[in-house]
């Protein structure tokens, strides 16, 4: 084996003897990953899967704050974005994670060449800060949280194979997604294990309990 590994992954982990940590982003190098697979299906189960869809401007990622300033009691993990502004006016975007990480994922000033309208988009912050970051809640913690499987981040086709591995583990999961969303969103939406609870202006702290209990109580 060549290169630097990351922690255990959950084809190898499910086998005592297995020591190859390969990472969970890419399993698919590890020799025995078909075998395994034919040992024991993807871990999943009961676990909530909630995805929040509402239009821009709805106060998406305001909620995964206040979700998380609610649920402080819980071990959680991923990140959320947050606007970035400029002479009153917005700028861009960034990622933080829930473990004090950050980074840009979109601005104006930006020189790159994927484009989100007016924004560039930082396909490196993607892989580099969110990835990991759901990652980690996958292996470490006890609640996922992915704000947002939005445009930009679907650019990224590691933050693609992230999201379903953290759709197909034990972990509940909160993501927020948009109302009319690209075709990966919406594969999502149909997922037999997914909730989709739709936000607007008006229904903010309903829909902020109603996601609490259901990460709460399953």
């Amino acid at each position: 084996m060549q290169g630097k590994v990351k922690p255990s992954c959950v084809i190898c982990a499910w086998r005592e003897s297995c020591n190859k940590k390969y990472s969970i982003v890419d399993p698919s190098r590890c020799q025995d990953f078909t075998r395994d697979l034919g040992i024991k299906e993807i871990p999943g189960g009961n676990a909530v899967k909630l995805l929040v869809e509402g239009a821009p401007g709805s106060g998406k990622s305001t909620l995964i704050e206040r979700l998380l300033t609610k649920l402080s009691d819980v071990r959680a993990g991923g990140f959320y974005t947050r606007e970035m502004r400029k002479d009153g006016a917005r700028a861009g975007f960034k990622i933080v994670t829930v473990d004090k990480m950050e980074g840009v994922l979109a601005h104006v000033d930006s020189a790159g060449r994927v484009m989100a309208g007016k924004y560039s988009i930082n396909l490196e912050a993607i892989d580099t800060v969110a990835v990991p970051a759901i990652e980690r809640a996958v292996m470490h913690d006890d609640l996922i949280v992915i704000d947002e499987i939005g445009k930009m981040e679907l650019h990224s086709k590691r933050f693609c194979e992230m999201v379903n591995i953290a759709l197909d583990s034990d972990k509940p999961l909160v993501a927020t997604v948009p109302s009319a969303g690209p075709p990966f969103v919406e594969d999502i939406k149909k997922r037999h294990d997914v909730r989709v609870v739709h936000l607007d202006i008006k229904n903010r702290d309903e829909v902020l309990e109603q996601a609490a209990r259901l990460l709460r109580e399953g």
